[in-house]
């Protein structure tokens, strides 16, 4: 180790107490303040302090908390880094990556082919944090990637109850021509498993895959990292929209409302489920295309008002959606409810049509006129209901109905008492 950097590693020890966070402007100040001769012989210290803290992540030393220049000293760890730890036998035995066949031993995950499992030496492995300094895509996401909580909590459980290769393992894909970088000559790139390479050890339990294209990689990364039952930290919408708009520059994915509501339902069906239709009309709005009918919600509902249509909304008014049967007398209900309350009040609704799941009929561009006419009629149907049954129950023609409760009270009722 470098004089500086010994000398810089002893000042950062003496004030800040492992994973605790601090920012490269932090050591500046910090060696001003001490009016430190450690970096005096340079024309332009701070650049002695980068190249020394880069060293130090290297080294293990300090973990790269994000790209705005955040560190944070590695805790102490009873970790041999040289030792290699890690199975061959039991990976080829229980390992497995995503969409995997027990029974073939191969993944049907898109444009993708399972070579080996393999136990690589990590100089020969580009990770996340290099390759994004080399400006190289590997695993795709636009939010956070690292976390080192994750890292903590993954090698503790190494630590007390042995490597886990029942879980889905890490993947790697040949880089071809090799790179060579900082005296390493790299071989391979992680696809999938960020985190787990940032582990301790020197080794990295993985399976080597390939790609029908740059893309089929990239995107099995972003599956890889979809939210399922298996605990890890989960891509966001973010970069599952990063990933799609990827897919129409690479001409795998058309510029259509059914093309992208596929791939999302199929192959990120945790993202965004509940409104996927206006994730959609998210997507592709960022490529200049709007969707043949616009979906709402109600949040997106108010905010078009408000900002396209010069809306100010009052407490009487009310933003509603339509097409969902079952939702629809509990909508009348509280309309005439609050009516009923307010006789005085006369109130504006803002309707819109309902997409996707539990929605009887589509609204299309040919039949949106006709279902908003239907739907604007339910609160006269619904008017008339209440009025037949009103008029029957006050001439006798409905009769009380004998009502009987079963006994969910063990400690008072009989179990085969009605109540």
């Amino acid at each position: 180790m470098s004089t500086t950097k010994t000398q810089l590693l002893d000042l950062l020890k003496e004030n800040y107490e492992p994973e605790v966070a601090f920012h490269v402007q932090d050591i500046y100040q910090l060696l001003s303040n001490i009016s430190s001769t450690i970096y005096s012989h340079l024309e332009v210290p701070s650049s002695g302090v980068l190249r020394d803290v880069q060293e130090l992540r290297d080294d293990n030393v300090l973990t790269f908390v994000d790209y705005n220049g955040t560190y944070f000293l590695n805790p102490s760890s009873v970790v041999d880094s040289e030792q290699n730890i890690f199975s061959l036998e039991m990976l080829e035995r229980h390992g497995r990556i995503l969409m995997w066949n027990d029974k073939l031993k191969t993944t049907s995950a898109p444009g993708i082919t399972f070579k080996q499992w393999m136990i690589a030496n990590k100089n020969e492995v580009m990770s996340h944090t290099i390759a994004r300094e080399l400006d190289i895509p590997c695993q795709t996401r636009v939010d956070q990637a690292l976390f080192k909580s994750t890292q903590n909590e993954i090698r503790d459980s190494i630590l007390s109850d042995g490597y886990d290769y029942h879980c889905y393992q890490p993947a790697v894909s040949e880089l071809n021509p090799p790179v060579e970088y900082q005296g390493n000559v790299y071989k391979y790139i992680v696809r999938d498993g960020n985190n787990r390479f940032e582990l301790p050890w020197d080794y990295f339990p993985c399976a080597l895959i390939e790609g029908e294209s740059e893309y089929s990689l990239l995107q099995f990364g972003a599956m890889a990292n979809n939210p399922n039952k298996e605990k890890k930290n989960d891509c966001t919408p973010n970069d599952v929209k990063h990933i799609i708009r990827l897919g129409f520059k690479y001409g795998e994915i058309e510029k259509t409302e059914e093309a992208v509501y596929d791939v999302l339902s199929t192959r990120y069906k945790e993202t965004r489920k509940k409104d996927r239709r206006n994730f959609v009309a998210e997507i592709l709005a960022e490529e200049g295309i709007k969707l043949s009918i616009e979906p709402y919600d109600i949040t997106k509902a108010r905010k078009h008002l408000t900002e396209n249509y010069g809306v100010e909304m009052n407490d009487h008014d009310f933003i509603m959606g339509w097409g969902r049967k079952s939702d629809h007398y509990r909508k009348l209900f509280w309309m005439f409810e609050h009516q009923l309350e307010n006789p005085e009040v006369d109130m504006k609704a803002y309707y819109f049509l309902e997409m996707g799941q539990g929605v009887e009929v589509q609204p299309t561009e040919i039949n949106v006129v006709s279902q908003r006419v239907m739907m604007e009629s339910e609160r006269k149907v619904y008017i008339n209901h209440c009025c037949k049954v009103a008029d029957s129950y006050r001439t006798g023609q409905i009769k009380p109905i004998d009502v009987k409760w079963l006994a969910q009270a063990n400690g008072k009722e009989k179990y085969n008492e009605f109540q």
